[in-house]
This record gives C-alpha cells, structure tokens and sequence, in this order.
C-alpha cells in the first residue's frame, strides 16, 4: 500500500514538473546551466589584462623610457595616456580613464646609475579590488625584473663577470611552484561554486511551495501520510536537479576548461548531499509558511548569503566567529570549496565528513519538515470535515 502510494505521489509530482509554460524542470536544469554559461563567458579571460595605465615621465631619459616600456610589453598593462602634470595624472584616474598611473620624477636616471636607489610612485585606483590587487602584483614583478636587469648592467660596466654580476645583484633567488590553479584563473577558482549557487536557487524557485500548496489545496485525503507526500514530492525535482548538476558540471569541465583531477564519483556524491541538504532545508521553509508567496520569499534570506559565508571567496578561518558560525548551516559551505578542491587539487580532504554532515542535516530538516506539515495538515483536514459536518 505504501509503495503504490510513493508511486503515484512521485508519478504526480514528476508530470507536475513538465506542465506549464515555463516548466519546473526547465528552471532545474537552466539555473545551474545559465549560471555557468554567464559567469563562464564572464571568467573566460582568466585572468585580469590590459588595465589602463597613465604615465607622468618628468625624467624624460632612456632610461626612463625603458620601465616605461617594461610595463607597456607586460600583457597586464596597456599605456592609454602620457601626462605632463600630477594634476592631470589624478585627474585621469578620477574620470576614469585610466585605473593606474606611474609617476617617474625627475633625476630619476641619475640616482640609479650614481647607485643612491631611485623611486618611482605607482598610483592605484583599488576602487575594483580585482584591478588593484593584479596591478599592484604585476607592478612588483616588473619592478623588480627591471632593478635586477640595471643591477647588471652597473656591475658588468666596473667589469664584474656576468655570473658574479647576476650573484651581486638577486643574491637571493626565490622559486615559486603554483599547484591546483598555476594561472590563478578566475574560472577556475569561481565558476564551480557559482554554478552550485545557481543550482540551489533554480531548486528554491521550484521545490519550495511544494507542501504549502498541499496544505491550501489539499489534493490527498488522510490515507496518504505526510512523510511520504514530503518525500515522494520532493524526490522527482532532486532527480532532474541532480541531472542539471551534471551537465553544468561537464559544461564547467569541458566548454571553458577548468581541469577535472578528481574523480566524477566523487563530484556526484557531493553533488547529491548538497542536494539533500537544500531540499530539507526549502521543505523546512515550505512546511512553517503560511503562503506560496512567502515561501519564495523566506528561503532566500537563508540561500542568497551562500556565496559570502560559505569561504568560497573569503576564507572561512579568517571570518569573525558569528560569520563563521551563521556559515556553517549553508549547505554551501560544505560542498563550494570541496567541489573546487576536487577539480583542481584531485581530492578534498573533508568530502567524506562534509557529505555526511549534508546528509544528516538535510534529513533532520526532512524528518522536522514532515512533523510540521503532518500536524498543520491533520488540523486543516480537521477544520475542512468539521465545516462540512
């Protein structure tokens, strides 16, 4: 009896999410998919190029001339503008024409072939943090690729051999290996959780009105029990969320190439936690509200911060203990920065830990869910057969 019932219920629920104009299954696999292919298109150069960059020579000398040229050649610069004032130099940052200026003062040349050391200023409109932080890195690589370069040149001028020159002058060579994302690529690093993100709004836009729309319109009499109306109803928008999952995934994996090191079981499983974890959290939601408006509305207070909180851009164990906290009831926090650990590193330490705290979560959420929906059912089949006596 309970079988044919499940049955039917997830038979009910799963033709429900192809009718309509817009069906639910469209919006379960297009969330995750549509966040791909926007943030994808977005991310698509990788990595932050071609800032515009003013320059203030007031040295006017070869010598000069060459950092100049050393940041037009490097690909994170494009010089836009030669300036003859520190009035106009500021006053093309604030207009926005340009994001960097250097400023390279007079005497310049001289101080560096006198060996006193010469400074030149680099200005940074940090209003984007993302231009700020690329322009600050890069400008420190040129800079000290050109001080090494001069350096040179002095010592083998007082007739120092090229090797010793070299010792002389980066006595100090540091090696640096980059592992899991070596070209520091914003797809790479982002792209993965915003595709989840996407994946649990498109679930909170479906799934959410499921068990108050029972509780308004009360298709099933008493013989249905409510856990298994909350689980069969349920079931099928997970099923075709979870194949959303997949395809965002490949289309992650294979249109815009961010390396798949780990192991597809392991991504699937990870995948599928998250996906119990938002649907008993959004039947939670669906069970305590008392309209389909709300609950659209409520869940999005809960699922929006999932990005901020969850340690996908900022690091969890440098958030203050509230934040930290707050972050470790989003399902995001556990599967955003295991799925990226999985893509890029080949294994996330926690996976197993975190799936199981998805896992339990999102039953207890279920298991609540149904103990709400259950007791404002029976009483609204109360009230219904008490109007009609």
């Amino acid at each position: 009896m309970i079988a044919k019932q499940f049955i039917e219920v997830f038979l009910a629920s799963l033709r429900g999410l192809f009718r309509g104009r817009v069906p639910f299954a469209a919006l379960l696999l297009g969330a995750p998919l549509g966040f791909t292919l926007l943030f994808g298109t977005i991310y698509a150069q990788n990595v932050v190029n071609d800032i515009p960059l003013a320059v203030y020579d007031e040295d006017q000398t070869s010598m000069s001339r060459k950092l100049i040229q050393a940041y037009d050649d490097a690909d994170r610069f494009t010089v836009v503008t030669y300036v003859t004032s520190e009035e106009e130099m500021r006053a093309k940052l604030m207009d926005g024409q340009a994001l960097v200026a250097l400023e390279i003062p007079k005497g310049f040349s001289k101080e560096v072939h006198l060996g006193d050391g010469a400074d030149a200023l680099l200005i940074v409109n940090s209003a984007n943090n993302m231009f700020g932080n690329a322009a600050i890195s890069a400008s420190q690589e040129i800079a000290r690729t050109f001080s090494v370069g001069v350096a040179l040149q002095l010592l083998e001028a007082g007739g120092i051999l090229p090797q010793a020159a070299l010792a002389g002058a980066y006595p100090v060579r540091l090696g640096v290996r980059i592992t899991g994302n070596p070209a520091n690529g914003y797809a790479s690093f982002m792209l993965s959780g915003l595709m989840l993100n996407g994946l649990q709004i498109g679930v909170m836009v479906t799934l959410a009105p499921l068990l108050i729309t029972e509780l308004l319109r009360r298709r099933y009499d008493r013989r249905y029990p409510s856990w298994l109306l909350a689980a069969a109803g349920a079931l099928p928008y997970a099923l075709v969320a979870f194949a959303g999952y997949l395809i965002s995934l490949w289309c992650v994996i294979h249109i815009f190439a961010v390396p798949m090191r780990g192991s597809w079981l392991d991504a699937a499983a990870l995948g599928g936690a998250f996906l119990v974890f938002v649907s008993g959290v959004l039947l939670l939601f669906s069970a305590c509200v008392p309209s389909r408006e709300l609950a659209l509305q409520a869940p999005m207070v809960y699922i929006m911060p999932g990005l901020l909180y969850s340690g996908l851009s900022w690091p969890v164990f440098d958030m203050n203990g509230v934040a930290a906290a707050f972050g470790k009831l989003l399902p995001m926090t556990y599967a955003g920065d295991a799925l990226r650990d999985i893509l890029l590193s080949g294994t996330a330490p926690e996976l197993a830990m975190n799936c199981a705290v998805m896992l339990c979560g999102g039953l207890a959420c279920l298991l609540l869910a149904s103990a709400i929906f259950h007791w404002r059912r029976l009483r609204g089949l109360r009230r219904a057969e008490e109007a009609a006596a």
